[in-house]
């Protein structure tokens, strides 16, 4: 079984494979054992387990995983790295030369027990991939990324700050977003020109099944996201379209909360309790 998370082995094999990593597809592959430790460590792998990896590329991190979980299920859009990891014909690894935003997750279902996720995530689609699996959030049981250092600290922001917008509060919504560690640029190969973080999302189980009894999920977020349409507009003239303006001014300030607000001074708890008294 290979090793690839060494410089030379990585490079020699690529080279083999007469493959240059492709900017166009994020292709930065992870060349440092501690980090991959890390990782590995993060996401607890059982032989019980069954892990998705989504964008496997090479097998830097495949290769280890599939030594401690049941099943790895790999998807991989590369046709090059999809065909050379399924022609190792290991039995604990299901490989998908598929984009995994066309990926049908309903194959998941059907394993009937929740999966652990591990992903470097392409830094082009970070919030497209985070988006999917937050509303498959079902099927999961721990989600463990390497993204962009950038996009970990825009989840982690919080109301009246710069960062903080309709996706920070979108994530926070679904889980509980934690970085576990920093990554520098030297653990690539080719080096990336922005840093990375391993990043935790533990979803947030008991919240969501309460919630979902309470309120209409799909509305509630429509609602969030027209209040964060203009952000340099007040919430009261952005959301005037759901009710009165009246109503809404007194909804405000039963909940204390200053008519002149913008969606970005507003918490995801002052979102849900705003959504609650106007619906």
């Amino acid at each position: 079984m290979r090793t690839l998370y060494k410089p030379k082995d990585l490079i020699d094999y690529l080279s083999s494979l007469n493959i240059r990593p492709k900017k166009t597809l994020s292709q930065n592959f992870l060349i440092d054992k501690n980090i991959l430790d890390k990782i590995i460590k993060a996401t607890d792998i059982s032989k019980d387990d069954v892990v998705l990896e989504i964008g496997s590329g090479p097998g830097v991190v495949t290769f280890e995983i599939i030594k401690k979980a049941k099943k790895v299920i790999a998807v991989e859009l590369d046709d090059i790295f999809a065909k050379n990891l399924k022609d190792e014909k290991i039995d604990n690894l299901d490989v998908y030369n598929e984009n995994f935003l066309k990926f049908d997750l309903d194959l998941l279902k059907k394993l009937n027990k929740k999966i652990k996720v591990i992903s470097s995530v392409p830094y082009h689609v970070t919030s497209f991939i985070i988006t999917k699996l937050l509303k498959h959030h079902f099927l999961f049981s721990k989600i463990i990324l390497i993204i962009q250092k950038e996009m970990a600290e825009k989840l982690l922001a919080k109301k009246d700050s710069k960062q903080y917008g309709y996706f920070s509060l979108f994530v926070n919504f679904y889980a509980e977003v934690k970085i576990l560690t920093n990554i520098s640029r030297g653990c690539f190969f080719p080096k990336p020109k922005v840093d990375s973080v391993i990043l935790e999302l533990k979803i947030k189980d008991n919240f969501l099944d309460n919630t979902k009894k309470e309120i209409d999920i799909e509305k509630f977020f429509h609602f969030v996201k027209t209040a964060f349409s203009q952000r340099r507009k007040k919430l009261l003239s952005l959301i005037k379209t759901f009710s009165s303006k009246d109503k809404i001014l007194e909804i405000l300030d039963e909940l204390d909360i200053d008519a002149n607000v913008r969606a970005e001074n507003l918490s995801l708890d002052n979102f849900l309790a705003l959504y609650k008294k106007l619906f």
